[in-house]
């Protein structure tokens, strides 16, 4: 895969404001798969694509299966997928994570979509986790205002930094998962399946 094909097209996605996993964060995120040598890994929150194509450079042998609810950036997940000549490993459905049926099972499971609905997501995939298998909730700190919800000016947003930090402490409490905070990026949270 030409490096610059991937560069073009997270300029594309800074440009159009559509939002993908920060530098620091998909760091840590490609040496984590390779580290515990993730073969599958089902991706909640496609976007257009750019992590997924990321995550593949890893390994010849790893395979995505990823659900992104917009249809535009569905589109252009495809696009782009293709143009990384990945369409055989990554296969993009355009479905509401919330209802779509996914059979099989993963290594790895990445939280990227709607942060209101990680502890919804997570209950609905925790059967397609391997044993020993990891959840890697991405944004965790939610631009600093988790940690801090001082400055945070809506009801709205207060609300769903609550729903956040809840889900983040009833997970770190769940003994079926031993979790880990990774303070780079804007935080990703492991939690790794007891077997």
């Amino acid at each position: 895969m030409e490096t610059n094909i991937l560069e073009k097209i997270k300029q594309k996605a800074l440009e159009d404001s559509v939002p993908i996993i920060e530098d620091d964060g998909l760091d840590f995120m490609l040496q984590f798969i390779e580290n515990e040598h993730i073969k599958s890994i089902l991706e909640i929150g496609t976007a257009v694509g750019y992590s997924s194509i990321c995550f593949c450079g890893v390994d010849d042998e790893i395979t995505v299966y990823s659900i992104e609810k917009d249809e535009e950036r569905y589109c252009q997940a495809v696009k782009n997928i293709a143009d990384c000549e990945l369409s055989d490993r990554i296969t993009v459905v355009n479905a509401d994570a919330r209802t779509c049926k996914v059979e099989g099972k993963f290594d790895l499971i990445f939280l990227d979509g709607p942060k209101a609905h990680n502890a919804e997501l997570l209950a609905r995939y925790e059967k397609n986790l391997n044993d020993n298998g990891y959840f890697a909730i991405d944004d965790v700190y939610f631009h600093g205002y988790v940690d801090n919800p001082g400055p945070i000016r809506t009801k709205r947003m207060r609300a769903l930094v609550r729903k956040l930090t809840e889900f983040q402490n009833d997970l770190m409490n769940d003994p079926r998962y031993e979790c880990t905070y990774i303070r780079t990026g804007d935080g990703i949270l492991i939690a790794r399946k007891r077997g």
